[in-house]
This record gives C-alpha cells, structure tokens and sequence, in this order.
C-alpha cells in the first residue's frame, strides 16, 4: 500500500510520504477496532475522532488526515481511494510527510484500510 501511495505522489511531481511508527501503531488500532466492534467510520462508537486518537497515542501533528477503505483487495482499496476526491486530496496532500498505514484481514469480509498521514 505504500508502494501504491508514493508512487501516485511521485506521479504528481510530489515528495514520498516516510513511514511512521507512532501512526503505524494508531492506524492499526482503529482497523483492528473496526473490525473488532462491526463498524466503518472515522469516529468510534465512543465518539473519538482520527485527531483524537492521534492525540490519545501522544502523536503531534500540525496538519493530519485519515483515509478508510474496506475492499476484497489492496489494488482495488487503492483504486477507490483514489477515485475518492476527499480521500485522493488526502493521498497527494503536499503538506502530509508521513504516513501509518494500517491493514487488517477480514478473510472473506475483505481487508479493512486505515491510513493516518501528518505533517
């Protein structure tokens, strides 16, 4: 999925985005949360946000964004975010230089993506 992302930044004439351990660890959480507890959405049935939880696991950002994806395959995760005009402007954000990608298999539900970018 990296390799996805930065070669459409590279495409665009953008930086790659760098991976990020302390993101890593925030983007696998809420997928493994989502699939877990049956749910699909930026905000937890708790009512905690994707800058929440960033803040909650001491992550600092200026600027962030997440991106969501639940589909049989990477490609095709890839290809609907890109064909997502919130969650592409997120992709090929200039001022984004890190990304945690989190991905969980769902097995027959399909691979549930999270995808938590700063500054």
């Amino acid at each position: 999925m990296l390799e996805l992302v930065n070669g459409e930044r590279i495409a665009a004439g953008l930086r790659p985005l760098a991976v990020d351990p302390e993101l890593l660890q925030v983007a696998r959480q809420h997928s493994t949360d989502m699939f877990a507890r049956g749910y699909f959405a930026h905000v937890t049935p708790e009512g905690h946000d994707p800058f929440e939880r960033m803040r909650e696991a001491n992550v600092r950002f200026l600027t962030a964004g997440e991106n969501l994806a639940l589909a049989p395959t990477l490609q095709i995760a890839h290809t609907g975010l890109m064909n997502s005009p919130g969650h592409r402007a997120n992709i090929l954000q200039r001022d984004f230089g890190r990304v945690g990608i989190g991905i969980m298999d769902g097995g027959i539900h399909g691979i549930m993506v999270t995808q938590d970018f700063r500054n």
